[in-house]
């Protein structure tokens, strides 16, 4: 199945402890023809990207073992990792949030809930530029 490229299917890792969220999300970007894993804790996470390194990450900022500040920093010092575009998304954004987010190596930060327009746009633009 092409990607809106018309190349190859590009991968998504979406790490976000919600079950409801996650789903959403996979359910989503899957009807837009993306291939799609998810993951519900930033260490899973971090060994999923590690070992098949995704197209781009999806994370929420808020997980149970780490916070996506935390998990991004991991993911940027892994050589195996340090190129993939990373989105973080919260639902508790407070302006320092994105900040902290650019800060610590993601390339966007979107807030909850995520108009799905605008979050596959993003996920486009993130692949685009990298």
């Amino acid at each position: 199945m092409p990607d809106f490229f018309g190349g190859a299917v590009e991968r998504v890792l979406i790490i976000e402890d919600d079950r409801f969220n996650r789903r959403l999300y996979c359910d989503l970007l899957e009807t837009e023809g993306w291939a799609v894993e998810a993951v519900s804790s930033a260490r899973a996470g971090l060994d999923a990207a590690q070992a098949s390194c995704p197209a781009i990450v999806v994370m929420d900022l808020e997980l149970p073992d780490m916070d996506g500040v935390q998990a991004t920093r991991a993911l940027r010092a892994d050589e195996r990792t340090a190129e993939v575009p990373i989105l973080i998304v919260s639902a508790h954004a407070q302006q320092d949030h994105a900040a902290r987010a650019s800060e610590a190596g993601a390339d966007g930060f979107l807030r909850k809930p995520l108009a799905f327009n605008e979050f596959v746009e993003t996920l486009r633009r993130l692949l685009i530029a990298r």
